[in-house]
């Protein structure tokens, strides 16, 4: 690399990264006060870069050097200096990764740590075109799925899109769990409780959660306030460290800077913690649990079978049927866990009633007509030989339900 100011040298040695970083460096290798290192970054030329797409606060850029751009160290050091800096564009990050790497369009407001639209602050869509811009998520629609955000930088995170419908499935019986559960205690209004999937508002102040609720324990209000709120997010899969409860505790933060009305019981589900997660999350006045914590031990497994059970939903319902019935009967213990897992259910008993007759059977195939290009899902697909293949369309309805003329077409 060439010199410019020594900033070259500097890249050299410990990477790219934000200007502080790089002032500090260049002090202590060249013995300059603050002020002449922050000149010198001021006049950088190419080959030294900042980064186009502001990410950092306080107005602090990224340097590098051009041969740096398309290394991983690139990726690497940028999302390490968004976290030291508590930037909302890391928590973002950090919240898409610790649900997979994909989430529906929809749901990024959830987990990117920012409010819809709030004074002074950047809001969610903003924050998610910006990672855009910047390359390090992009949006995308999937057949089965439809429209999602999902990481684009494989150096800082990988996209398990085989395993969300699992993961939503399971976070679902969760939620449903919870909700059943605040509402025997009385720490959310009965009928008033919302949670993800089921198309109904589930914001507080500024904010979405995956389950939101008016609550009227004494301790919650707060002035002229006539009730509280109890909030939560849920994980079905992983251990969240202390980067990745940060979007939750950014947004308890503000909602509590920046609402009037009564205060917030906030709630983090998870399947573990690290210990630092443990010790920040209580520092920030949030409650950190696993289902197991809330529903004992045996539903605990449960749920962690569950993930596991539906990203091998074929090959267990052709070798292993009696897990299935297992798994039933172990979540039997969460009241509202039956609607979440009717449809997938009926899939892997309909696989295992296909394999009777057929060379293979695979749950979850999205087939693409290479006609027309377009893309659908098939529940159960069932190949009976090199030439016959049969797509089963699965419908879990209540007893004597009626399929629709509409649904069939």
């Amino acid at each position: 690399m060439g010199d410019v100011g020594g900033i070259a040298e500097i890249l050299d040695k410990i990477g790219p990264g934000r200007s502080s970083r790089v002032v500090q460096a260049l002090q202590e290798r060249f013995k300059l006060g603050p002020a002449a290192a922050r000149k010198r970054i001021s006049r950088v030329t190419p080959p030294i870069r900042r980064f186009p797409i502001p990410l950092l606060p306080k107005k602090e850029v990224f340097l590098y050097h051009e041969d740096q751009r398309k290394t991983e160290r690139f990726w690497t050091n940028l999302i390490r200096d968004l976290r030291e800096s508590n930037s909302v564009y890391g928590a973002a990050l950090d919240g898409l990764i610790a649900r997979g790497g994909i989430v529906s369009a929809d749901e990024f407001p959830v987990i990117s740590g920012a409010p819809l639209a709030l004074k002074g602050q950047i809001s969610s869509d903003r924050v998610a075109n910006t990672l855009v811009s910047a390359g390090a998520i992009e949006r995308i629609t999937l057949a089965d799925l439809g429209d999602c955000i999902r990481i684009a930088r494989p150096e800082i995170g990988v996209a398990d899109t085989r395993g969300y419908r699992p993961r939503v499935t399971a976070e679902g019986v969760i939620l449903d769990g919870v909700r059943e559960w605040a509402r025997k205690l009385g720490l959310g209004a009965y009928n008033s409780i919302n949670i993800r999937g089921e198309g109904r508002l589930r914001q507080v102040g500024q904010f979405n959660w995956d389950l939101s609720g008016p609550s009227y324990l004494l301790p919650l209000r707060r002035g002229q306030a006539k009730n509280g709120f109890l909030v939560a997010d849920a994980f079905a899969d992983g251990i969240l460290d202390t980067s990745a409860i940060q979007f939750f505790v950014r947004k308890v933060q503000m909602l509590r800077a920046s609402s009037n009305s009564g205060d917030t019981l906030p709630l983090l589900l998870a399947e573990g913690f690290t210990g630092k997660a443990l010790t920040a999350g209580h520092a920030a006045g949030v409650v950190l649990a696993t289902p197991a914590n809330l529903f004992g031990q045996k539903v605990g497994a449960a749920i962690q079978s569950l993930v596991e059970t539906l990203k091998n939903a074929a090959a267990i319902a052709a070798s292993n049927p009696e897990r299935l019935a297992k798994l039933v009967d172990d979540l039997s213990e969460i009241e509202g866990a039956a609607g979440n897992l009717r449809g997938v259910l009926f899939e892997l008993i309909t696989a295992y009633l296909a394999r009777l007759d057929a060379v293979s059977v695979d749950v979850g195939v999205t087939a693409r007509d290479l006609d027309t290009g377009k893309m659908a899902d098939i529940d159960v697909l069932k190949v009976r030989s090199k030439a016959e293949c049969i797509g089963i369309e699965c419908k879990g309805k209540q007893p004597r339900g009626v399929v629709a003329l509409d649904e069939v077409e």
